[in-house]
């Protein structure tokens, strides 16, 4: 199921934000601060996933599934498309796999929602870990660059 609430036409279950996946295997391919900040500038374009499987409540509506890390600290899950996110249903234990496509810049910023440590693109196939400070520069509105990621 996904949340489909305010979507603009052609943006629907099968949505994919293929500048950010392209930009997620070229750093994974190529993992340096030129092809990080490709990353994260593309990260603030179209739109982005998040995971709501299970976490609904009548009171408080949709809630954002996070993951531990392997310290404990929170981090916050988030899909390039549905696909990726559906590629998580043997791990939802039989659940629905249920998602919210949201603006990207409203994902991103889910990240200070709370005490979030890093966000993690497309869990079930790249896997890349992105810490808090990184999300944070793609949600300000200057351009990241190679430069001023090595600053």
């Amino acid at each position: 199921m996904v949340e489909t609430h305010e979507l603009p036409e052609g943006v629907d279950e099968n949505y994919e934000n293929t500048e950010a996946r392209a930009a997620l295997l070229a750093f994974q391919a190529a993992p340096d601060y030129e092809h990080l900040a490709a990353f994260l500038n593309a990260l603030r374009e179209g739109f982005l996933v998040v995971d709501v499987t299970g976490t609904s409540s009548k009171k408080k509506g949709p809630r954002v599934r996070t993951i531990r890390s392997t310290k404990g600290q929170l981090v916050l899950p988030i899909f390039t498309s549905m696909a990726e996110l559906r590629a998580l249903a043997p791990q939802a234990r039989g659940e629905e796999v249920k998602g919210a496509i949201m603006p990207a810049r409203a994902a991103l910023s889910l990240i200070k929602a709370d005490r979030f440590v890093a966000a993690e693109f497309d869990k079930a196939s790249a896997s890349l870990v992105c810490l808090r400070k990184f999300i944070l520069l793609a949600l300000e509105y200057d351009e990241v660059t190679a430069e001023s990621l090595q600053a």
